[in-house]
């Protein structure tokens, strides 16, 4: 029984703090580093954020990210991807953990994204399982779904529904996933500055907002900031392109359970 007692403390522990559940995904390095913000980014990690942003991705890339809190095993998360741009689109296939061997969660996830005119449609079919020591395994189906429009050269907006299907963990008790609806905007301000801000909104919790900066200090260095309301964290983070590997890092510091670091690499195989 204890061991079931820390596992839901542990759980509620993290969600208070970190804004983080453990049915969903970490964000990835770049999205941490800009307070959190993911519905309007189109990158290589898209698959763990708004699979919309597959959308504009070239020839085939892997990602790998590592998720910790230092010395505290149980929050730690680790992600793998793998990108491909094929005839009628672009397709991702992306495998995740969060936890140790007495609570943890693992999804498997495929998304797929095409690009018509000015916006970029995306959607996901995830496989999450729980996994609590002594009590065995669950599994549930999930979707996702999204959208970036390109507004103008220096406007996107986007738009991201997770667990759209509206799955269940159990249905004796009908405790769900959490259904999260994100909105957010990317502008252009300068060749080097670009600003995020978002709103999440989970239909049982209050809104959350959130504001990235982003800034090319260099061509191969990019620098990041931001801050999310409901959790009043604040992050730092950077990318740095070495031929055809970038390596991303992000930081945010957290006074009731520690400093969360998010270790990301990208690697670009071919010409894309």
């Amino acid at each position: 029984m204890h061991k079931l007692v820390f596992i839901f403390s542990a759980s509620l522990l993290w969600n208070v703090c970190h804004s983080q559940n453990a049915s969903i995904p970490a964000a990835g390095p770049i999205s941490l580093g800009l307070g959190g913000t993911r519905a309007a980014i189109s990158n290589h990690w898209a698959i763990f954020n708004n699979p919309a942003g597959l959308g504009d991705l070239q020839g085939i890339s892997g990602i790998f990210g590592y998720q910790t809190i230092i010395n505290f095993t149980p929050f730690n998360s680790v992600l793998a991807a793998l990108n491909a741009q094929i005839p009628f689109g672009n397709t991702a296939f992306g495998v995740y953990k969060f936890g140790d061997d007495l609570f943890s969660t693992q999804m498997a996830s495929l998304g797929f994204a095409r690009k018509l005119g000015i916006m970029s449609l995306g959607i996901k079919a995830n496989l999450l399982q729980y996994d609590i020591a002594g009590f065995g395994k669950r599994s549930v189906f999930l979707g996702e779904m999204g959208g970036i429009a390109n507004l103008t050269p220096l406007l996107n907006f986007g738009i991201h529904i997770y667990n759209f299907t509206q799955s269940v963990i159990a249905q004796e008790t009908q405790e769900k996933v959490p259904i999260l609806i994100r909105m957010a905007i990317n502008y252009q301000i300068s060749n080097e500055l670009q600003l995020f801000i978002e709103g999440e909104k989970d239909v049982e919790r209050e809104a959350e907002f959130s504001l990235g900066l982003s800034f090319q200090f260099i061509e191969a260095l990019q620098l990041r900031t931001g801050f999310a309301t409901q959790t009043n964290r604040y992050s730092f983070g950077a990318g740095l392109k070495i031929q055809k590997f970038i390596v991303d890092y992000a930081v945010s510091p957290n006074s009731g359970i520690g400093t969360t670091h998010n270790f990301g690499l990208t690697y670009q195989f071919g010409n894309g």
